[in-house]
């Protein structure tokens, strides 16, 4: 389905474009309503549905916050730390190999895949947390 581009869309795109890092569908409402009043929560998720769909931002599934969006459009994979529950890309990282291993596996088409690792980042290691996640 073709969807006419409304500015809207086009703002929220840009938001998230300029955003380093991730946000919920109410993060992104919440910056889009300080410049337009008028906007309404459904508007925010309907259009981050529909920009996910069509491959222009990134939506990932935060295993304690829901849905996440990421205005990097390219295929990267992510890690969630369990200590701090923060979620972080990772750069330079994206095995499109595995896309033909499961095609020819399962005899299917496949065109895209995504990956949340799960674990400790850098800067939670660094202040003594655990594998659990707590502090050392």
């Amino acid at each position: 389905m073709n969807h006419k581009q409304s500015k809207q869309r086009t703002r929220l795109l840009e938001m998230l474009r300029n955003h380093y890092g991730h946000l919920s569908a109410e993060q992104v409402y919440n910056k889009l309503k300080e410049e337009d009043k008028r906007i309404s929560l459904a508007t925010v998720y309907r259009n981050l549905n529909l920009l996910a769909e069509q491959n222009k931002i990134n939506k990932i599934e935060h295993p304690t916050v829901g849905s996440m969006y990421d205005g990097r459009e390219y295929p990267h994979y992510h890690l969630h730390c369990e200590a701090c529950d923060g979620l972080f890309d990772i750069q330079g990282l994206y095995l499109n190999e595995l896309n033909d291993k499961v095609e020819t596996q399962m005899k299917a088409r496949i065109l895209t895949h995504r990956i949340v690792f799960e674990g400790i980042c850098e800067s939670c290691l660094k202040k003594g947390s655990n594998v659990d996640g707590h502090l050392t």
